[in-house]
C-alpha cells in the first residue's frame, strides 16, 4: 500500500498493511510562514516519513479591530479570503500539495471556534486556560458574542473550503471549549457546538474526510459524541479518557497512543520507543487504529525519534 491507500484503509476500518502514523509539532518562530514553513515542513515529512502530510497553521485568525470590552464583538467580521494571512496559509497548502499529494493525503489544520475567536482578542496565550476574553465576554453579552461567534464559523466554514481548493484532501479540525472548568455544558452546547458543527459539515466535503482533534485537559469529551469527523484524537495523557474508553464512546477509528510532552516518544531510548509500538499496535490494532500522539509534539525534538516510531510500524506489519 501506499501512504494514502494506507489512510484511506485505516479511516474506513478496513485491513491495512500496517498501522499508518500521524504525527506533528510546531516549527520554530522563523518558519511559521512563506518558503521558510514550506521548507521546514518539507524536511518534516521527509524524515520523519509520516503517513499524512498535516500542514501546520501559524497564520492565525485576525481582525481588524481591537476587542477590549464586550460590545467590540459587534464589529467581527468572517472571513472573506482575501485576508493576507489566508492567502499565506493557502500558499503553503498549495506548494505542499504540489509536491506531497501524489504520495498521500494533505491535511489543512483548522484551529476551531474557540481557538479563532481566541486568536481575534490578540489575547496572551497565557489567558487561554483561564481569564481568555472569550468567556468572560460572553458570559456578560451573549446576545452579541453568541453571534459574533457564528460569524467566525461561517467565515471558517469559507476557509475550509479554500483550502481544500488550494489541494487539501483533509481537515484537522482542533476544537477547544469543552474543558470542565471553561463553560457550563449547556453553555458549550448553545453556542460551542453548533458553531464548531457549521465548519465541520463544511470539511466534510474534503475527500480524505477530517480529524477531529479534541484539545486541551480535563474535557466533558462526551459532548464531542456526535460531532462530525472520521477519525478522533485526544490528550489521553491529560485527565481524559483512555484510547479504550474513547473507542467505545465515539465508535470510529482514534489516533494516539503518545504523550506529547514527555514519556517514551520524547524522552526514552530507541528501544524503549519500539517496545511501545508494539504493545500499542498489539492494543489497538490491526484496524480502526492511527499512531500518534495527544497533540502536537515538542518543537525542539529531534525527528529521529519519530522516525523510530514510524520504522517500528514497518518492521511490526499487521
Amino acid at each position: 500500500m501506499n501512504k494514502k491507500q494506507r489512510v484511506s484503509a485505516a479511516l474506513k476500518g478496513e485491513p491495512v498493511d500496517r498501522i499508518p502514523a500521524s504525527f506533528s509539532l510546531h516549527f520554530p518562530a522563523y518558519a511559521s510562514s512563506g518558503k521558510k514553513a514550506i521548507e521546514a515542513h518539507r524536511k518534516f515529512f521527509h524524515e520523519t516519513d509520516v503517513d499524512i502530510y498535516k500542514v501546520m497553521n501559524e497564520n492565525l485568525y485576525s481582525q481588524d479591530i481591537t476587542i477590549e470590552k464586550a460590545e467590540d464583538w459587534k464589529h467581527v467580521k468572517p472571513i472573506t479570503g482575501s485576508e493576507t494571512y489566508v492567502q499565506d496559509q493557502l500558499d503553503i497548502i498549495k506548494a505542499i500539495s504540489d509536491e506531497f499529494g501524489s504520495e498521500g493525503y494533505v491535511y489543512a489544520t483548522i484551529h476551531g471556534l474557540f481557538a479563532s475567536a481566541f486568536h481575534a482578542t490578540k489575547d496572551d496565550d497565557a489567558n487561554l486556560a483561564h481569564h481568555d476574553k472569550v468567556t468572560a465576554h460572553l458570559a456578560e453579552r451573549p446576545d452579541i458574542v453568541g453571534p459574533a461567534l457564528k460569524r467566525i464559523a461561517e467565515g471558517l466554514a469559507h476557509f475550509v473550503t479554500l483550502c481544500i481548493e488550494a489541494g487539501a484532501e483533509g481537515i484537522y479540525y482542533a476544537a477547544l471549549g469543552a474543558e470542565s472548568y471553561r463553560y457550563s455544558r449547556e453553555d458549550f452546547s448553545r453556542y460551542i457546538k453548533p458553531n464548531d458543527i457549521i465548519v465541520l459539515e463544511a470539511a466534510g466535503r474534503a475527500p480524505a474526510g477530517t480529524i477531529l482533534h479534541m484539545c486541551k485537559d480535563q474535557l466533558n469529551i462526551d459532548l464531542y459524541k456526535d460531532y462530525p469527523g472520521d477519525i478522533v484524537n485526544w490528550a489521553t495523557h491529560e485527565q481524559n479518557i483512555s484510547l479504550d474508553e474513547g473507542r467505545a464512546l465515539f465508535q470510529r477509528p482514534i489516533l494516539g497512543g503518545f504523550d506529547d510532552r514527555a514519556g517514551v516518544l520524547v524522552d526514552g531510548s530507541k528501544e524503549e520507543i519500539e517496545e511501545e509500538v508494539r504493545r500499542l499496535v498489539k492494543a489497538y490494532g490491526p484496524t480502526n487504529y492511527m499512531l500518534g500522539a495527544d497533540c502536537t509534539l515538542p518543537t525542539e525534538i529531534p525527528y529521529e525519534r519519530i522516525r523510530w516510531a514510524v520504522d517500528a510500524l514497518k518492521q511490526i506489519g499487521v
